[in-house]
């Protein structure tokens, strides 16, 4: 049985946030929480175990899935392989991840033209992962990640979790993935109310300062590592900093990640909430299901997806 650790989103609408790092090194260094991609544990792996930092905050580990399925194709790494590496970090890191995401499969237009797959083949193959590493790998804290591009895809996949026998409204934490380059937009304020309204509890991979501030206090817990790509495109490096960049520096790192937070010492947003009005009706999400043959079962066309049961009024 898997032991899901999920901190408790303060009193505040401010949302757990964990710090995105390349570096797997940081863990024994940063006061903050983190969040690490698998494949920078790997590295160090290849070295033995010996060589393994030794975590002294709280962290997570993420799949690093956009990155290499955009090099790829596909994930390369087995899910033998990626279940048990996550198993060897929680022993020789010290202590478990607050969760584990699976090999989970974006649903990007880039991504998809790079697979050569659709987007309800990334939602089939998503929830796979899911179930076989809390088959295969029960001790690890997997969580359940949606994925989609809009809003009917997102609620597609939350009843394909359903029927795969995942109620994602009794999850401690469910993963909303495809989001981090438009996390700022209004559409993804749309789908994180709806599904918070639905009482999903949400962890918004990459979302950061623009969007926190929009939809933020409707998240549990989310991360970014847009620092590292900040520093890289505006040349940033600190006085008193000896490497060209601080692409990779904790220091730097931890200023952004105190200027991002600080969006909660602002007035509550107006934006998203109020104004939303639900009625999911009767009638099952409308499928858009592509035409392979599924791997799940899948609920049956309706004449009026759920789009068209909604009343939306969001700010742009």
């Amino acid at each position: 049985m898997n032991t899901l650790c999920v901190p408790e989103t303060p009193a505040s609408r401010r949302p757990y946030f964990y710090l995105g790092t390349h570096r797997a090194r940081h863990l024994e260094q940063s006061p903050v929480p983190l969040f690490v991609p698998v494949q920078a544990l790997l590295r160090y792996q290849r070295h033995g175990h010996q060589h393994m930092p030794k975590a002294r905050v709280n962290y997570a580990l993420d799949s690093g899935g956009y990155s290499h399925i955009a090099k790829y194709g596909e994930w390369t790494i087995s899910p033998e392989e990626y279940g048990g590496a996550v198993y060897r970090f929680m022993e020789y890191v010290g202590y478990p991840p607050d969760f584990a995401a699976p090999q989970d499969f974006m649903c990007e237009p880039e991504i998809i033209r790079k697979t050569g797959l659709t987007v309800h083949l990334h939602q089939e193959l998503t929830v796979d992962s899911v179930l076989y590493l809390r088959h295969e790998f029960p001790h690890a804290p997997w969580i359940p990640v949606l994925q989609g591009y809009r809003l009917d895809d997102y609620l597609l996949h939350v009843e394909m979790y359903r029927q795969a026998g995942i109620n994602l409204t009794a999850e401690p934490l469910v993963g909303l993935g495809s989001v981090c380059r438009r996390q700022s937009t209004a559409e993804i304020g749309a789908i994180v109310t709806v599904l918070h309204a639905m009482g999903i509890r949400l962890h918004g991979f990459g979302v950061k300062k623009q969007g926190l501030a929009r939809y933020g206090h409707l998240l549990a817990s989310s991360d970014s590592l847009a620092w590292s790509y900040t520093a890289r495109r505006e040349k940033i490096r600190l006085d008193g900093c000896d490497h060209r960049l601080c692409n990779n520096c904790l220091r730097y790192a931890l200023q952004w990640r105190a200027d991002t937070l600080a969006v909660f010492d602002q007035p509550a947003p107006q934006t998203f909430q109020q104004g939303l009005a639900l009625d999911f009706g009767t009638g099952s999400t409308s499928d858009r299901a592509e035409q392979r043959q599924p791997r799940l079962p899948m609920p049956k066309p309706h004449d009026r997806g759920i789009l068209d049961q909604m009343t939306l009024t969001f700010t742009a």
